[in-house]
């Protein structure tokens, strides 16, 4: 968007026709000084009057062909600001069918797929997309459209749909920013269609690139819940390949303060800026996968707050895998560590009973009579259990 800002703003600062005069309030130029301005200032509520009376009156004025090319565009972006969704995708499809050749059409059909998304329309939010990207292979849209087309299955609980959607983002745009993002994504999708090992595999496979600390949260929740399911599942080699992705809540949640706070900053950023024409991406894009990233960091973090002793119950599932398949000092390790660490009384005592068995199966006797001990002082000081 900072391209074509720039160049409303430089037709405001010149003059508007060849008139030496002012023209009167309801001339063109009257009407697009005072829309543009108002948008430019961000007064979009009331900039959307002025731009309407514009193209309604002198819409089809063949010499006034740029002011009404900017003018339709920045009233359907003020009603997409204003979250005006119905309205804006109305707009922008009027925008596209008078000038299909714009500079500014790939956005208009993007904006299009995006309020579609915000009124939960995901099947018309996914043709837009698909148009944008058939009409312009090229766009910088493109990209993202190919991305939210998996978003939208996603959400629809198509996964295999969205498995397949974000498998061709990763292959389309290897060096994307939100690579990744959509091989968590493509993960969780898989996953959902069914296939734990394969959404194990593309867990290792995002591993090996720089991710984001929302990614890095996310793929935790999904590699636990994984997990979990391939405990029940009775596959302990897998569900240990899963839990083996987990990090500890603590060596989350000081990043995740961190990295919430960094957004934030970024975020009004790129609100506050004024508009440069030489930025390669538009103000709206970089806006919105800010914007997006934000508010997955947040969720995420949440998440992590609300979880009721995270690591404990992790080391608890792992100590239990290694249990079931024949490793018990591995176990033993584990179960200590629940001990030591749950704040859940329940956790602990499960943890405690769990170490018993193991230290049992390792035949350390001595260790088994101080445990046991150990445990039945904690948990039956009363002596109700002898």
């Amino acid at each position: 968007m900072a391209a074509w800002l720039a160049v409303a703003a430089a037709l405001l600062a010149a003059p508007a026709g060849a008139q030496e005069t002012q023209g009167p309030d309801d001339s063109p130029e009257a009407l697009y000084q005072s829309g543009m301005s108002r948008f430019l200032a961000g007064d979009y509520e009331n900039s959307v009057p002025f731009l309407e009376q514009l193209v309604k009156v002198f819409g089809a004025e063949p010499e006034l062909r740029t002011q009404i090319d900017l003018a339709m565009y920045a009233r359907a972006c003020a009603l997409f600001n204003l979250g005006r969704s119905a309205d804006a995708i109305k707009a922008f499809e009027e925008y596209v069918a008078k000038y299909p050749e714009s500079k500014f059409a790939d956005e208009a059909l993007f904006r299009v797929g995006s309020a579609q998304q915000q009124l939960e329309e995901y099947e018309a939010a996914v043709a837009a997309y698909q148009k944008l990207r058939s009409t312009f292979p090229r766009s910088a849209y493109s990209e993202d459209a190919m991305f939210q087309i998996g978003i939208c299955r996603l959400i629809q609980e198509q996964s295999a749909l969205a498995a397949a959607a974000f498998q061709d983002f990763m292959r389309l745009y290897p060096e994307s920013p939100l690579w990744t993002q959509a091989g968590a994504f493509c993960a969780r999708a898989t996953f959902d269609d069914g296939k734990g090992t394969e959404a194990i595999a593309l867990l290792e496979a995002i591993e090996k690139r720089p991710r984001t600390w929302s990614v890095i949260t996310y793929c935790n929740f999904l590699a636990f819940e994984i997990g979990d399911f391939m405990f029940d599942d009775v596959e302990y080699d897998q569900a240990l390949k899963a839990y083996r992705r987990v990090k500890t809540r603590k060596a989350l949640m000081g990043h995740m303060r961190t990295y919430v706070a960094t957004l934030e900053a970024q975020l009004a950023a790129v609100q506050n800026a004024r508009p440069n024409p030489r930025d390669i991406r538009s103000r709206f894009q970089q806006e919105r996968r800010v914007a997006s990233e934000l508010a997955q960091a947040r969720e995420m973090a949440a998440k992590l707050e609300a979880l009721p002793d995270y690591d404990a119950n992790l080391y608890h599932r792992i100590g239990r895998c290694f249990f079931n398949v024949d490793r018990y000092w591995e176990a033993r390790a584990a179960f200590t560590r629940v001990v030591a660490i749950a704040q859940d009384e329940t956790v602990r005592e499960a943890g405690h009973f769990d170490l018993i068995l193991a230290i049992s199966r390792l035949r350390r006797f001595d260790d088994l009579v101080i445990e046991a001990d150990h445990y039945l002082a904690t948990y039956d000081p009363t002596g109700k259990w002898e």
